[in-house]
């Protein structure tokens, strides 16, 4: 059985509508109705905006992953220049990997049900060809890729003015800050007990020193 076409029965319907409609007060608006529910468009047309739409979603798919691996290097980055776990810098990434997953399984879900309508398994009696089925999972996924983005930009806004700059920081009561950029660092002096902490916590008790020792050598990095 050959496919409907709608352009073909609006044709055959102007070229016949004096017989279709005798009443000449109404053709026009009879014949203005029957293009509206026939929509006027092919199954060829049909099939290839469906076609479009997949391949949209395929090239949103693959930006997406390119944001997902922007977002991890990101993160890392963030990290390592002591941006702390609990900050707003790293909410707004693990919001936009959150979001990217959800962008990435509605393209998913809207690819698979093209394909399974034009194969049959859905929708059997009704027209191979249609993006109707798939447009809310299709504008899902273009809304929360679009809200992944911009959630990626506001933590890499944030991490430019919350990373700390390599480098030693000295306070002592009652004296001004003193600061040393990164670099190899040498202590002299005589001490009973020195303890180094770093922000995670972690310590290096050092035993008593004295001038004939020699100064510490530390490299802070």
């Amino acid at each position: 059985m050959p496919a409907f076409d709608p352009l073909t029965a609006i044709a055959h319907l102007e070229a016949n509508k004096a017989t279709i409609w005798p009443d000449a007060t109404t053709q026009d608006a009879f014949l203005s109705e029957a293009k509206a529910r026939l929509g006027g468009r092919s199954s060829d047309d049909k099939k290839e905006a469906t076609k479009l739409a997949v391949e949209t979603a395929k090239t949103l798919l693959t930006i997406a992953v390119a944001l997902l691996v922007a977002s991890g290097t990101l993160l890392q980055f963030t990290r390592s220049n002591g941006v702390p776990w609990l900050s707003w810098t790293v909410a707004f990434f693990t919001f936009s990997v959150i979001l990217l997953f959800i962008s990435m399984s509605a393209g998913l879900s809207a690819i698979s049900g093209v394909y399974k309508r034009a194969d049959g398994r859905t929708f059997p009696t009704e027209t191979a060809w249609s993006t109707l089925p798939v447009s809310k999972r299709l504008n899902a996924q273009s809304l929360t890729g679009v809200f992944a983005l911009l959630a990626l930009l506001i933590g890499l806004g944030l991490s430019a003015h919350s990373a700390q700059t390599p480098g030693l920081s000295l306070t002592i009561p009652g004296t001004p800050q003193s600061a040393l950029p990164a670099g190899p660092l040498m202590i002299d002096g005589t001490w009973t007990e020195l303890r180094l902490k770093t922000a995670g916590n972690q310590e290096l008790k050092l035993p008593p020193n004295s001038p004939a020792s020699g100064p510490l050598a530390i490299n802070c990095k």
